[in-house]
């Protein structure tokens, strides 16, 4: 009888045992955050990594910003040859030194250590990856601005005309993977982004084929992320909604530099500059009324009125990596040798004070004007800058 009554209350006791286990289980999955629902309940920005890979190194990496309360983004372009001291390896190299295919937690680690962007997630696209899934929504649209002679792996030469243009998944492949040594680094930055411009636009105009339960992970089997298949695919829904017409293009500036026969670009002021485009662009894209993601680019006249050399063609790349067009930059131009300002100033000729203040906080001047005796320029120039002895070019200091 005692046996009977242990073995029923052995049974009873497996019974709580295995209730409380699923209890557990149940809750834990109950309680269990998806990570892009929870950044979209909570109104906050997104940080996202794009990587495009070419032979298991990154082609192109680009830092997307998103804000999903209006669905504005940035993109700020990470070049593979941008040079750091890299203390894990002891050594100056290539940021992608760091790169690895399987996990590339260290290289966006050391990226978000150099511009304050630290990315939550990621999505990585071999050449393949990026063919297959532009073949899938049908091709995509991209404007070339010149003309462009392509060998594929064939071996066969391939032309795609200047303009704005359709491609298919290999040709699409083809243009990611095309480099030109004589070119300017800028034209191979707007290439870049240029791509994934054209990759995003379309997946929002397929958005309702690609994100079919039928299609979409046939579209996700192409990416490598550190998302589950749930986050991906809320991830596909947001960049679906993107406002691509007013997306904001940034990219690191620097100076390059030969370092045991590599070309490095090293950035301005050791990051800083970039984790001040940063962090502007993190206010500018939740505030629907800065001028940072505005719909106009501002242009903008650079001139020295001091009698440092450079200094105006300097500060024009500060100014180029915070979005704006600088049209012209020179000396200010006086009745004797030198011009002397003692103070830098911002003329503001479009008649916008916020947009000037903003333009002026770039270099954290606040002497802003809408005239200026005796000043006369030819540029059309929506704002002037006069740099004077107060800038120490990167920031203007009392003295």
């Amino acid at each position: 009888m005692n046996r009977k009554l242990l073995d029923r209350n052995s049974i009873f006791l497996i019974l709580i045992i295995a209730a409380i286990a699923i209890t557990a289980v149940v809750l834990a999955f109950a309680l269990k955050v998806e990570p892009i629902q929870k950044a979209v309940d909570d109104n906050r920005v997104i940080t996202l990594a794009l990587i495009l890979e070419r032979n298991g190194k990154p082609a192109a990496t680009e830092i997307m910003l998103y804000y999903p309360g209006n669905a504005r983004a940035a993109l700020l372009d990470i070049p593979a040859e941008t040079g750091l001291i890299i203390k894990s390896l002891n050594r100056v190299d290539r940021i992608d030194a760091l790169y690895d295919r399987q996990d590339p937690s260290r290289y966006l680690d050391e990226i978000g250590t150099l511009t304050g962007a630290q990315a939550e997630s990621y999505l990585v696209l071999d050449m393949d990856g990026l063919a297959d899934t532009v073949d899938l929504l049908d091709g995509c649209t991209l404007f070339i601005p010149n003309r462009v002679a392509l060998v594929d792996e064939s071996g066969q030469s391939q032309y795609l005309p200047s303009g704005s243009v359709t491609l298919d998944g290999s040709k699409m492949a083809l243009y990611a993977s095309y480099e030109d040594a004589e070119r300017p680094e800028t034209e191979a930055v707007n290439r870049r982004q240029t791509v994934f411009q054209a990759l995003l636009r379309r997946i929002g105009e397929r958005s309702d084929y690609a994100l079919d339960k039928r299609v979409f992970p046939s579209m996700a089997r192409s990416f490598r992320t550190n998302l589950n298949h749930e986050s991906t695919e809320r991830l596909f829904r947001e960049l679906a909604r993107l406002d691509m017409d007013r997306l904001v293009l940034q990219f690191l500036t620097g100076t390059y530099r030969p370092v045991e026969g590599m070309k490095l670009l090293f950035p301005h002021y050791d990051g800083e500059l970039v984790r001040d485009i940063v962090k502007q662009t993190l206010n500018a894209l939740i505030n629907a009324e800065s001028i940072a993601v505005a719909d106009k680019v501002f242009t903008v006249e650079i001139l020295n009125g001091t009698a440092t050399s450079k200094l105006a063609k300097n500060t024009a790349d500060i100014f180029t990596s915070f979005g704006y067009e600088v049209i012209s930059v020179g000396n200010v131009q006086s009745s004797g040798p030198t011009a002397s300002y003692e103070r830098t100033i911002v003329l503001d000729r479009y008649g916008d004070a916020t947009a000037a203040s903003t333009l002026g906080a770039v270099i954290r001047c606040t002497r802003i004007t809408t005239e200026l005796a005796g000043f006369v320029s030819s540029s059309p120039a929506d704002f002037v800058i006069i740099l004077g002895s107060d800038f120490n070019g990167r920031y203007c200091v009392d003295r």
